[in-house]
């Protein structure tokens, strides 16, 4: 609930209300004690009460990352007299641009209660454009409500013993807050919802919300598309149990939209899926189609470049969701696509050419973990853009891709995909523009940091972990993760990734396929880099051999498990410095997917997910700030006439 600012600091007591700021340990941002502050703060409180807290607390985080670059930028431009510098000019149209997309949940609520309509009848909001996906023919909004970090617990309901309460977790918290998120999304046009099996809770929770939405007559069953995944399996008794297990969900919504087989990646998994024996999981799953439970067929995807292509050629699929991003494209990135080169953009192509409908996956997380972007790419980009705002308009424009998903924690992760929206529906070539401008900037970065030959040359002719050549190490994917960092300081989203392939085991008194047999997961495949591996086979056809093998080192020795903790000093002589943090407070679930997370969010122990009193207090004192601050800038008018 939004609330007004004049009833949080009253104008009595703004001595008092600068104690409570320090007593609350709330940092005043360096630009509102700037001789711009003032500025700043009277465009900020004109739309603060139609900003929600967290875009608030966001859109000040971000003027302050760009108070400082705009800041030198003015100082490096003027002349001797002080002259030409035009930092202050961008910077005030920075902030009025964050503040004016942060209203959309205000126009939403504007638009219903003066049912404003247009001269055809329809609402006067913005709406999420929508386009063709694919063969299957449904109008697809370009945004997707992905719901793998809104719900309560990442617990599968298929372990007795500690499967969620599914009558607790509808009646929980995070699930007020992912009601919130559909009605939101659904105001907005954004009514495409993702979820899957193994989300935890989350199939579940969308389901209720869902159908809770339909009982009080706010949507229709025809309104909005559900997609939900089921883990290929051999057996086709124990898919079938998984399918009804699902179905004891989904069964309230009628039907299911787009089913997809969830996380096809490796060669023994795509024969179970396209194995056309009546008994096969592909026949079952047509069953179901022809019974009218499901509508469309597809599958996702975090397998290599090869395997990829090999299910897209298959030809048996409306659409596929897969990760193809401009920084990279996770697991698939350095690995060989069948064509000559690396990573999903052959694949995405080709998809597009066999009328496939083709959702992106985690453009923003898995695509450089965007919402707290590294100094150096932000910097690239520019203010024009946020980098979610470019990653979503790079997908769209650039590789031609009809819908990104947004995993969303809270609604206010719609900010900047909104903005991305608005301008990929806006007329003219504004999009085109801005996304190629980015674009050329950060090739440039990463050809001046890497080289230009590395650039072009140095995720080619790398065996993918699925060839035995490779000892099944991510080896492409380990070079990408050094590219990020030489070119772009991607410390965070680095650390991430090296991390998930330090969780494969591996035991060398055992062969390659009896590791991978027991250790390779679908979802995360491929080990750390191991130096004890002679990698001369494997890397005979890269044009650099040795320097890829020093990259690879290099890479595991900033990230093993026990490398040396570098310092944030450290981090900006190196230039991996982070320029800002959008996530006001951690999803329900929890961040990070461990062990300890889910057991002790199943015993009710686990503290400090979902909003917090911390953050709720820091928003209240920073829009007592700027309102003070705005107030200077009145006084000053008032004193000048």
């Amino acid at each position: 609930m939004i609330r007004r600012l004049s009833s949080i600091v009253s104008a009595e007591k703004k001595e008092e209300g600068d104690d409570s700021i320090l007593n609350n340990n709330v940092d005043i941002p360096t630009f509102l004690n700037s001789p711009l502050g003032p500025k700043v703060a009277s465009i900020l409180d004109k739309h603060g009460d139609k900003i929600h807290d967290d875009s608030f607390l966001k859109i000040v985080r971000q003027l302050e990352f760009w108070y400082h670059q705009l800041l030198v930028k003015e100082e490096d431009n003027k002349d001797g007299n002080g002259n030409g510098g035009g930092g202050e000019m961008e910077f005030l149209e920075l902030a009025e641009r964050l503040a004016l997309t942060a209203t959309w949940r205000q126009e939403l609520l504007n638009d219903i209660m003066i049912d404003a309509k247009d001269e055809d009848g329809k609402s006067s909001s913005f709406k999420v454009p929508t386009v063709r996906f694919g063969r299957t023919e449904l109008q697809m909004p370009i945004i997707t409500c992905g719901g793998m970090r809104v719900q309560e617990t990442w617990i599968p309901d298929t372990i007795p013993l500690i499967k969620p309460n599914k009558r607790k977790v509808v009646k929980s918290p995070s699930q007020d807050n992912l009601k919130d998120v559909i009605r939101c999304c659904l105001k907005l046009g954004l009514n495409h919802f993702e979820t899957a099996r193994f989300y935890g809770s989350s199939e579940a929770q969308f389901v209720d919300a869902l159908v809770t939405l339909m009982e009080e007559g706010i949507v229709k069953r025809s309104d909005f598309i559900f997609q939900t995944k089921l883990f290929p399996m051999e057996d086709k008794k124990k898919f079938k149990e998984q399918w009804e297990a699902s179905w004891s969900n989904v069964h309230k919504l009628e039907y299911v939209d787009l089913l997809s087989f969830h996380c096809v990646s490796q060669n023994d998994q795509i024969d179970h899926v396209l194995n056309e024996a009546p008994d096969g999981i592909y026949a079952f799953i047509q069953s179901l189609q022809m019974e009218g439970k499901i509508r469309h067929i597809g599958f996702s995807t975090h397998g290599s470049a090869e395997t990829i292509m090999r299910m897209i050629n298959s030809n048996k699929f409306a659409y596929v969701n897969i990760h193809k991003h401009y920084f990279g494209d996770y697991h698939a990135q350095g690995t060989p696509d069948t064509l000559g080169g690396h990573g999903n953009e052959a694949a995405v192509k080709r998809a597009l050419q066999l009328d496939m409908g083709v959702f992106n996956i985690s453009p923003f997380d898995k695509g450089g973990k965007l919402y707290r972007p590294s100094e150096a790419v932000a910097k690239a980009i520019g203010p024009e853009l946020s980098p979610i705002s470019f990653a979503a308009l790079h997908s769209w424009k650039t590789q031609g891709m009809h819908t990104v998903s947004v995993g969303f924690a809270r609604s206010s992760d719609l900010d900047e995909v909104i903005e991305a929206a608005k301008i990929y529906a806006a007329d003219g070539d504004k999009a085109n523009v801005l996304v190629k401008a980015a674009e050329e900037r950060l090739n440039n970065l990463a050809i001046e940091k890497l080289g230009k030959e590395w650039f072009e040359k140095g995720l080619l002719n790398v065996p993918s972990f699925y060839d035995k050549a490779s000892d099944g190490m991510a080896l492409g994917h380990i070079l990408w993760i050094h590219n990020c960092m030489q070119a772009y300081g991607m410390y965070e989203f680095c650390n991430d990734r090296y991390g998930m392939l330090l969780k494969t085991k591996w035991v060398k008194s055992k062969s390659y396929e009896e590791n991978f047999k027991a250790n390779f997961n679908p979802g995360n495949p491929g080990r750390a880099f191991d130096d004890s591996v002679d990698l001369t086979e494997a890397l005979k056809d890269h044009f650099d051999p040795e320097q890829a093998k020093a990259k690879l080192q290099e890479v595991h020795n900033w990230f093993k498990a026990d490398a040396v903790k570098i310092t944030e000093e450290e981090k900006v002589k190196l230039g991996w410095k982070q320029a800002y943090n959008l996530t006001t407070w951690e999803e329900f679930p929890g961040e990070v997917v461990s062990v300890s997370n889910v057991l002790l969010g199943r015993m009710g122990l686990k503290g400090g997910t979902g909003p917090t009193k911390t953050v709720a207090a820091e928003a209240v004192s920073m829009r007592g700030v700027i309102r003070r601050k705005s107030s200077l800038l009145s006084l000053t008018s008032v004193e000048s006439s």
